[in-house]
Parts: C-alpha cells; sequence; structure tokens
C-alpha cells in the first residue's frame, strides 16, 4: 500500500472516512526526509504489487471455474428440454 495507493485511496470519494492506518501512514510518511520516504514508498508499493498478482491469480481460477459451470448449467438444461 505505497504512497501513491494512500493517496489515491484518501481521494476517493467515499460514503465512510478513510482508513485510520492510512491516516496514520500519510502522517508518518510526511515526516520522513526524502531518501527514507522513497524507500518505505518503494517497499510498500512492492507489497501492494505482489498483493495484486496473487488476487489477478484467484480471479483468474475463478473466472475460469465460473466458465465451466455456466457451460455445464447450459448442458443441464438442453437435457432437461428435450
Amino acid at each position: 500500500m505505497g504512497k501513491e495507493y494512500a493517496d489515491w485511496k484518501l481521494s476517493q470519494l467515499s460514503v465512510t472516512e478513510p482508513d485510520e492506518v492510512e491516516e496514520e501512514y500519510k502522517k508518518v510518511i510526511a515526516t520522513l526526509p526524502q531518501e527514507q520516504e522513497e524507500t518505505i514508498t518503494k517497499y510498500c508499493d512492492q507489497i501492494f504489487n505482489s498483493g495484486a498478482e496473487t488476487e489477478e491469480f484467484f480471479y483468474r481460477l475463478g473466472l475460469r471455474d465460473g466458465m465451466k459451470l455456466r457451460k455445464t448449467v447450459k448442458m443441464v438444461l438442453k437435457q432437461l428440454s428435450e
């Protein structure tokens, strides 16, 4: 959850208040020297990106399973209507 993500999420219109953790993260990042801020931001971005890859992997598995299920349901419905 890098600085860019935190900034983006805080800028989104939402009915709920921004997460306290993200607010605290932003405050801490603002107190760091530029070099340390970049290091922490890169580290958080890597964590976020690795999570995004995992999420995409499981999304694709779910999509594939959903397409198989749809095909099976269509086949069963066709057999029932015959």
